[in-house]
């Protein structure tokens, strides 16, 4: 990726590092219709949800999944050879964990914001792409007759392929619907069995979407002024909500573009908003801690606690960033 010299800002560059398309050029070939699987994704004994714009889907009569989402979901780093064609799951730096612990946490909140939601099964189309696959260092094909496929950049396999590539669990399970993996630190660690069958056919309740927008600070218990502490404590939820509707915002950006300059474009009008939306969060937090009757200086001391919070987490997420891209 051609990144070393480009500076986003924090939380888009470390979302965008890891979210960036496998973008297999697919104009050649002959595109594909098949059916959305509504699919429950859980991993490591975690729900998660499909970041917006992929699905499951099923194929001559074998469950596809996209490569690089569950990877990340088993803890494995992917990377993006576009001249080679090529596609290398390894495992990840500790820089490179930072941020896909931080990614598998956001998805597993967005599957449960949309748990409830009902998602429509629809027709897309595919295409057969040629591409190679390592896993750990060894190449890795599918058996005769099983086909890679691409949709908006996203690559997609078979399930029992990936589990056998990885060397891990990974199982399809036709009751429920749902997808089921267990990475090998998860399987050492004794947690949970082997669980269900790998057949291969079969639907569930799918991966939801991202949410979007900001909390907001509320009044106290049953309506009434509120303390310096509510205040705080209110205040706190809201810029954790903030944080958490950022990411997934950005999150939502995925698939809607495969042009990295617009989808960068994008996310940093996403994060212009979620600063926005700070800054109204400290406005109404001062206006709330001075009707609490707190003074000018805890107001003052406050204010600047939650922006230098604020602050360095974006940096956080930019070194990590920095560090998995080898910018100095």
């Amino acid at each position: 990726m051609m990144m070393n010299k480009l500076r986003l800002s924090g939380l888009v560059l470390a979302l965008l590092l890891f979210m960036a398309p496998l973008s297999a050029n697919a104009a050649t070939a002959t595109s594909v219709t098949v059916t959305q699987q509504n699919v429950q994704m859980n991993f490591d004994g975690q729900a998660l949800a499909l970041p917006s714009g992929q699905y499951a889907f099923t194929y001559q009569s074998r469950v596809y999944i996209p490569l690089r989402f569950v990877s990340y979901a088993l803890q494995k780093n992917v990377i993006w050879d576009g001249t080679a064609k090529k596609v290398t799951v390894s495992e990840p730096t500790s820089a490179q964990s930072v941020v896909l612990k931080e990614y598998l946490m956001n998805s597993a909140a967005a599957a449960a914001d949309s748990a409830s939601k009902p998602v429509t099964a629809k027709s897309i189309k595919v295409a057969p792409v040629s591409v190679k696959l390592v896993f750990d260092g060894a190449e890795k094909k599918l058996p005769e007759g099983q086909q890679v496929f691409s949709l908006d950049g996203t690559i997609y396999v078979p399930v029992r392929f990936m589990s056998e590539a990885i060397g891990t669990t990974i199982a399809w399970d036709s009751k429920t619907g749902s997808v089921i993996g267990k990475s090998k630190a998860y399987l050492e660690a004794g947690s949970g069995s082997n669980g269900s069958g790998s057949g291969e056919n079969g639907s569930g309740n799918g991966g939801g979407e991202t949410g979007s927008g900001s909390g907001s600070t509320g009044g106290g218990a049953g309506g009434g002024a509120m303390t310096v502490a509510e205040v705080k404590a209110a205040t706190q939820k809201s810029l954790e909500s903030l944080q958490s509707s950022c990411i997934n915002s950005i999150i939502g950006l995925l698939g809607t573009t495969t042009d990295n300059a617009e989808l960068m474009e994008k996310a940093n009008a996403k994060l212009a908003v979620c600063d926005a939306n700070f800054e109204a969060a400290m406005t109404t937090a001062q206006s709330q801690l001075q009707a609490a009757g707190a003074d000018d200086a805890d107001i003052q001391a406050t204010i600047a606690g939650y922006r230098s919070t604020y602050e360095k987490t974006k940096e956080t997420y930019r070194k990590a960033a920095e560090d998995y891209l080898g910018i100095k």
